[in-house]
């Protein structure tokens, strides 16, 4: 869990996405008036698909979300995939720098831990729609699949960064596979968050954080007494 430079991770990470070619998914507007609609596109349509999911979601839908015309949509975007997929990269960026730790935060590993968590479960709240549908698409769409495997490796890495970091400090169980566990540590966290904030178990936000912050942090064999 590393500070705000990772972002350029995550930019080189989407840059060109499998689902959509680059000429798909549209060039950026040269005027304002141009990335403003494109921007009105890409809102109506993250309301659209997390109300109507991505097999129902029309692109009539989505213009007049967008109070656009059809024909407007297809000067931005050539395909549904091609806007979905411009969706998904939006809110996986905002997911990541939510879960970016800013320098100025207290350099205690505990407390980087717990401030990471809280606003990645926060972000993830916000964004749990489409979320939901991402996992959805990926499981029978094999271009969203992979993109879905990518941006969870980007997730993993930056925390296999992280611990890797903590171990050369020895702070931390040097013993443990920095990629293997950074893996298990990420599919609790994204696990948890999907069965609460998707599936509808419902836990206290404050609990949630405090119990994952926990659990991270003994699965590294952080000294809890000592990790502030």
């Amino acid at each position: 869990m590393s500070s705000t430079p990772d972002a350029a991770v995550l930019a080189d990470a989407l840059s060109t996405p499998r689902p959509a070619r680059s000429a798909e998914v549209g060039q950026a507007p040269r005027t304002d008036r141009g990335r403003r609609t494109r921007r009105r596109l890409l809102d109506a349509a993250a309301v659209v698909f997390a109300r109507d999911g991505f097999l129902d979601t029309k692109i009539t839908d989505i213009a007049a979300e967008a109070k656009v015309s059809s024909g407007t949509f297809y000067n931005y975007f050539e395909t549904k995939e091609a806007i979905f997929t411009a969706v998904i990269q939006q809110t996986i960026e905002r997911l990541f720098l939510a879960a970016s730790v800013p320098p100025e935060t207290d350099r205690s590993p505990l407390v980087r831990i717990e401030t990471a968590t809280r606003n990645y479960l926060l972000a993830y709240r916000e964004h749990a729609g489409l979320l939901a549908i991402l996992e959805q698409v990926a499981t029978f769409n094999a271009d969203f699949r992979e993109m879905r495997r990518e941006i969870r490796q980007t997730f993993r890495n930056r925390t296999s960064r992280g611990i890797a970091r903590m171990q050369q400090q020895g702070i931390v169980d040097a013993s443990l596979p920095a990629q293997c566990t950074a893996e298990a540590l990420t599919s609790m966290v994204s696990n948890f968050c999907y069965v609460s904030l998707v599936l509808g178990e419902d836990y206290d936000h404050e609990e949630a954080v405090r119990t994952l912050t926990t659990l991270w942090a003994r699965g590294i064999g952080l000294d809890l007494a000592g990790g502030r």
